[in-house]
């Protein structure tokens, strides 16, 4: 059985028929790993404390703070959900199963999925989409194939956005399709039909040359479909259109009979041979019901029992998969005495220090400061244009004689290129190993970045200092110098001290969180330290270990952290992927630029929408 050779939307078989794109992404945390959530949980975690990591998740995708979340698909046009498919790790009890890598591994990508459809669509297209699947309702073959389209359309998005993210959505789609009843040659030919369509736009891989040649006609039918649309619809709309296209090709296809051999068929009731007759089609109800099952089996992620009777235990679920969440109000209207992030980690507001602030100014190099300025700007657009002889769109009143003709292309569409926006976020080691000369560097090189970026339109600017164990032992202390609707006093950088110890894993990925929980949008975290993690009960390889490892769990939120290593003690590569060497604050500038200007493409990245 020959490989298929092309997919229908150019996906390649290297990316698992996917839009996967690799030189998208700031760093390949899967190299290697079979199951992708061994990156983000521990050995020991079970299926259920596991799982509470797409509350990190959602955030990076950005999910809308006031949408619901629900285990079941829903079509509530009142208050938006995301499904959560929680019971695919539940037995039908409502017990969790023991734990299953390559399980968690499609439970991350359903609820991937699911977040993306909810925030890279519109409200309204969103709520068709839950409508299509929701087959509790009267759903059928055109729905099935308008979700299948719509996915992959929403795929191809995020495969833009977050490539990594992707690879747990294949992982998702796989294992429905490993799970789903096989349908095996016996059945009626507009069922294979069907089913032929949902693998070429979903699971291309699991298809021969051979498959297609039984269906020569409507393929090729099809394939001229898709080329009229230029493969992947654009919007609903067109995936709308497309859906009631292929559902005509279906449900009007007829599978013809070979003749019968001379001799054969003359005994027939009716006295004539069947030669020329058609197998019975089936019905458009029948397609229907078909296709319901299709959605269930194919789509829809729920497994396992229904929430019912379990809903109290997917709310605490769902409370606490964001920790943390309901103790930061929109107002940032923290506690005087700090706010504790966790039972470990607690975040205080920052003194001002004026005098010092000026001090650590005047040693900047302010005109560097405005080479990155610059920079950045030229990248920054948000600029509408048109385009002019379309074939569909508003008509271009200019071409009315054009028109009178039925010239086609008639049509012109308003268009805008933006840039999206990037947050920048600084994490000062404060720890007593920083004192004398570190430390001046490292409150002149955060406040060189804070010039850099501090009026920046296109720039969320995030900058803490951490210590530990000061003054209570085995917790971990950040001070907020700046952030979004907290703390904007710049002169907060000049109270940057050395205090006592450092946990600098702990430090850093409560950093990463706590800038997530601000912004859904990516970028650079640079950790300005020494390297030398020492706190009670954290030293020497098991500390450099922990570190490397938050490192990578916080390159997982989606943001690039690298170190500013100031006269490093522990060489910076046993626990950063990227840093600067810093020996003298005057070079910081030059590395900075050089640095930025090299990833500035892959920060700020150009949309247009039409």
């Amino acid at each position: 059985m020959s490989k298929l050779s092309r997919d229908w939307f150019n996906r390649r078989a290297e990316d698992a028929y996917t839009f996967a794109d690799d030189s998208k992404r700031f760093f390949s945390w899967d190299r290697g790993r079979d199951s992708y959530s061994s990156f983000f949980v521990r050995n020991n975690d079970s299926l259920k404390v596991a799982a509470k990591m797409i509350g990190s998740i959602f955030r990076v995708i950005g999910v809308p703070k006031d949408f619901e979340y629900t285990n079941n698909v829903e079509a509530n046009s009142r208050n938006p959900s995301v499904q959560i498919p929680l019971s695919m790790l539940r037995d039908k009890k409502g017990n969790y199963l023991d734990k299953d890598t390559e399980l968690l591994d499609a439970f991350y990508g359903a609820s991937i999925q699911n977040a993306a459809l909810a925030t890279m669509q519109t409200t309204s297209e969103y709520y068709q989409t839950m409508k299509a699947r929701d087959t509790s309702k009267d759903v059928g073959l055109k729905d099935l194939l308008f979700t299948v389209l719509n996915t992959e359309r929403i795929d191809k998005k995020l495969a833009d956005r977050l490539p990594g993210y992707l690879k747990f959505v294949q992982k998702f789609k796989n294992h429905r399709y490993e799970n789903a009843p096989v349908v095996g040659e016996e059945e009626p030919a507009q069922k294979r039909l069907m089913d032929l369509i949902v693998k070429m736009l979903r699971y291309p891989a699991n298809i021969s040359e051979s498959d297609l040649e039984e269906f020569e006609k409507p393929v090729t039918a099809i394939e001229r479909l898709l080329k009229k649309y230029g493969g992947i619809p654009n919007t609903t709309a067109e995936c709308a259109s497309m859906a009631t296209s292929l559902t005509n090709i279906i449900v009007k296809y007829t599978e013809d009979e070979e003749p019968p051999p001379p001799g054969e068929g003359d005994d027939e009731e009716d006295g004539g041979s069947s030669s020329g007759k058609s197998k019975p089609k089936l019905s458009k109800s029948d397609l229907d019901e078909i296709a319901k099952e299709m959605i269930k089996s194919l789509i829809n992620a729920e497994e396992g029992n229904k929430e019912g009777a379990f809903t109290k235990e997917f709310e605490d679920f769902t409370e606490d998969m964001i920790p943390g969440a309901h103790h930061i109000p929109n107002s940032k209207d923290y506690d005087e005495e700090g706010f504790a992030e966790d039972s470990t980690v607690v975040f205080l507001k920052a003194d001002t220090n004026v005098s010092a602030y000026k001090n650590a100014l005047h040693k900047v190099d302010g005109t560097k400061a405005a080479v990155l300025q610059k920079l950045f700007a030229r990248k920054s657009k948000d600029q509408a244009f048109v385009m002019k002889s379309m074939r569909s769109g508003r008509l271009d009143t200019n071409k009315i004689a054009e028109a009178v003709q039925n010239v086609p292309t008639i049509y012109e569409r308003m268009g805008r290129v933006t840039t999206n926006k990037i947050c920048v976020g600084v994490l000062i080691d404060e720890s007593g190993s920083m004192g004398g000369s570190k430390i001046d560097k490292a409150r002149q090189a955060a406040i060189f970045i804070n010039e850099v970026f501090k009026n920046m339109p296109d720039v969320d600017l995030y900058m803490y200092g951490h210590t530990a164990d000061t003054p209570s032992t085995h917790l971990t202390y950040l001070r907020v110098y700046r952030e979004k609707g907290y703390v904007t006093d710049p002169f907060s950088l000049g109270s940057i001290e050395a205090r006592g110890n450092n946990r600098d894993g702990d430090a850093i990925l409560a950093f990463a969180k706590r800038v997530r929980k601000n912004t859904p949008n990516q970028g650079l975290l640079f950790v300005l330290s020494d390297g030398q993690p020492s706190a009670v009960g954290y030293s020497g390889k098991s500390a450099i270990e922990d570190t490397k490892s938050k490192v990578q769990k916080a390159q997982a939120l989606g943001f690039q952290v690298i170190q500013i290593a100031i006269e490093e003690s522990v060489p910076s590569a046993q626990m950063f992927d990227y840093f600067i060497k810093m020996t003298d604050i005057k070079n910081l500038p030059n590395d900075m630029i050089n640095y930025m200007s090299r990833k500035v493409d892959k920060l700020i990245k150009e949309r247009v929408t039409l």
